[in-house]
């Protein structure tokens, strides 16, 4: 298999989004409620129609536990890098958040499916659930505790994971699964089709999320969270597999998750709560440039692709 040809043209979907939006092809509207629709519905049914199609064999605590347990422990590790080197409030909090808050649903799942294939993705769509519960829960602990202001900010993030499309088609998705709820072929059929739209327009309304903003004065923390993110994270992973027992083909789907660049919902959540807004934007555009490189690294060490 071609690496590059593979991945490469995921990226240069996004490199689409970002010219198109440079070049002003489109108004502004345009990509805010493009990226309205992915998220609210196309990506949901996307995750849903997976975990439906993934069978109960899917469900395996061990991997769920390969996607969980680096993020916790690379949460833990930014927190002591952070305070080493003298990091104060919402800085703090988002360079904490950027070393392991990855864009799984929409990179994530995108890179899964087309470099590792259907069966890969089905499964992955179970862990994506998983993982955006844990990284939401961390991110707004932490930017709460490093803004100072708990009590304040604590309900409103809280409440908006209990809204998040991801994790309530999730859950629909394995109740539907467990409880062997029948889905007429017309509705699945026409779910479908609405999926099929959702990894092309998150791509594309990726690339016209990123920005150079922020880069005079962040680049160097933005690099160290970004190698932290792509490369410490994802071999962390890599060193919990013998705990796991699992072969690396059985969780090359958890390697791919983890290695995702930062998440567009860093920044909205850092300037909701407190943090730093450049920091963040920044570290999401340079992550998501090197990820096509660290990405093709991943995907080349055997057994993964």
């Amino acid at each position: 298999m071609n690496l590059f040809e593979t991945i490469a043209p995921i990226f240069l979907i996004i490199l689409v989004g970002y010219v198109t939006k440079r070049g002003r092809l489109f108004k502004d509207d345009f990509f805010i409620e493009a990226n309205r629709f992915v998220y609210y519905f196309s990506l949901p049914v996307l995750i849903f129609i997976g975990i439906v199609k993934s069978g109960l064999q899917a469900f395996s605590l061990a991997l769920i536990l390969s996607v969980v347990l680096p993020t916790v422990a690379i949460f833990l590790l930014g927190c002591g890098l952070g305070r080493l080197m003298g990091l104060r409030g919402g800085r703090f909090g988002t360079f904490v958040q950027a070393t392991y808050h990855g864009n799984v649903s929409y990179i994530g799942l995108a890179v899964v499916f087309y470099l590792l294939g259907e069966d890969a993705f089905r499964q992955g769509s179970v862990m994506v659930g998983f993982l955006v519960l844990t990284t939401n829960l961390l991110s707004s602990l932490i930017l709460c505790l490093a803004t100072s202001r708990p009590d304040q900010h604590a309900l409103r993030p809280l409440i908006s994971i209990a809204k998040n499309p991801v994790i309530i088609s999730s859950v629909a998705g394995i109740c539907a699964l467990y409880t062997g709820l029948p889905i007429p072929t017309l509705i699945m059929k026409s779910m479908a089709v609405l999926a099929n739209i959702a990894l092309p327009l998150a791509l594309v309304t990726i690339g016209a999320s990123l920005t150079l903003a922020g880069a005079g004065k962040s680049w160097r923390l933005s690099l160290f969270a970004s190698f932290i993110k792509l490369l410490v994270l994802p071999g962390l992973a890599i060193l919990l597999l013998k705990t796991f027992r699992l072969p690396i083909r059985e969780a090359s789907t958890s390697i791919i998750l983890l290695a995702t660049p930062v998440a567009t919902l860093a920044y909205i959540m850092a300037e909701q709560l407190g943090g730093d807004g450049d920091l963040a934007s920044y570290t999401i555009t340079l992550s998501t440039v090197l990820s096509l490189f660290t990405y093709m690294g991943w995907a080349a060490i055997p057994g993964i692709a």
